[in-house]
């Protein structure tokens, strides 16, 4: 019994979502771009509720827009400007928050198409790496098998292996259908013929 430590030079490197899909890459970058304009937006939102608050507490005039301008005075700055403003970054933060839905779900089919993408390029190694590790797991279940049968051979012969210290291997579970047969028979209702 022998495990062969596999070499660094010949490392598998998955790709990732964003490279085995444009797609997958534009979703994403128009994500960030979103919440890069949401934190500003409020932001923004945070300064104008507190410019609002100095402007109403230093007595700003609650005028329109229009009775300003017909009374002839300035709205910047007014409470009312202010309040419009406010109103246009709330409403611009619900239509990020609508399109980040809409991204949400987009992104999730563009995920599962890139990751089908990759699961077919990467199914040779993982069945490569597959077969490594059931031949180690049907390795393992022969040494236990031989493990075994020389503590069954010390049992027929009624000697007192106390002196032997035995130890069984109780992680691999029952014999002949413990984990080790759980673990292969899932390999092959699976699909994986190694």
């Amino acid at each position: 019994m022998s495990f062969k430590k596999k070499s660094t030079t010949d490392e598998f490197i998955v790709a990732s979502l964003a490279e085995s899909s444009s797609e997958f890459a534009a979703l994403i970058a128009k994500r960030q771009d979103l919440e890069q304009s949401y934190s500003k937006l409020n932001a923004e939102r945070s300064n104008l509720l507190d410019e609002i608050k100095v402007a109403k507490a230093a007595g700003g005039e609650r005028l329109s827009v229009g009775v300003a301008r017909l009374l002839g005075e300035e709205t910047e700055g007014s409470v009312t400007e202010l309040a419009k403003r406010l109103r246009d970054v709330v409403a611009e933060m619900g239509v990020i928050e609508d399109t980040r839905e809409v991204l949400r779900r987009r992104t999730d089919e563009a995920r599962d198409k890139a990751s089908k993408i990759i699961c077919s390029a990467t199914l040779p190694e993982y069945r490569r790496r597959l077969k490594a590790l059931c031949d180690a797991a049907r390795e393992l279940e022969e040494a236990r098998q031989h493990h075994d049968h020389l503590l069954d051979q010390l049992d027929v012969e009624d000697v007192n292996k106390n002196y032997l210290r035995p130890i069984q291997a109780h992680f691999m579970g029952d014999r002949g259908q413990g984990r080790v047969f759980h673990f292969l028979k899932e390999v092959r209702e699976n699909g994986h013929d190694v």
